[in-house]
């Protein structure tokens, strides 16, 4: 058994700062372990460990050889957020179409979300209310977020969110054993 890191370097200042990204439990084949492999793998001195309580954490990698961009999103009531990434998914309603499953009800407003991943790999969201209504203005909202339950907990679990989980391949399931 072996571990596979993934680390990331960052230049702050004068220092190098490394991050470890991912750790990869794998087989003397090279193979990645799941869970149940893994626990299968352990000698019987682990046994009084639960097992079905490790998490491993979904990874959406940056592709590294794509034109990072340099973004500045728009948030109401909190400074605007700038960073370096590149979008990794979005989804949107329509405003008056009420065929499909994309017509949210609201003639005149919809809403359209997005979501990045940083350079540093931290992700970004973005949910943006518009609006046609002359008495009305488009309202923005988001979250720089460490992992992909605190992505999932500001977009929650609507039929947009998962259409937006679904482009970027993002489980959003409870296992139930």
């Amino acid at each position: 058994m072996r571990l596979r890191l993934s680390v990331y370097r960052n230049r702050e200042g004068q220092d190098d700062v490394w991050s470890v990204e991912s750790v990869t439990v794998v087989d003397e084949d090279g193979d990645e372990l799941n869970t149940h492999e893994l626990a299968d793998y352990l000698d019987s001195d682990f046994s009084s460990i639960n097992y079905s309580v490790l998490e491993i954490e979904q990874i959406i990698d940056v592709d590294e050889d794509s034109d990072m961009e340099t973004f500045t999103l728009d948030i109401d009531n909190a400074p605007n957020v700038r960073f370096t990434g590149e979008r990794v998914a979005n989804a949107a309603s329509f405003d008056n179409q009420s065929i499909g499953s994309s017509y949210n009800g609201q003639t005149g407003r919809w809403t359209e979300l997005s979501l990045y991943k940083t350079k540093g790999g931290k992700f970004i969201c973005h949910q943006v209310g518009r609006t046609r209504r002359q008495d009305e203005r488009d309202r923005f909202s988001g979250k720089v977020s460490e992992t992909l339950e605190e992505v999932k907990e500001f977009f929650g679990h609507r039929w947009l969110s998962k259409e937006l989980y679904a482009e970027a391949s993002i489980d959003d399931v409870v296992e139930v054993e």
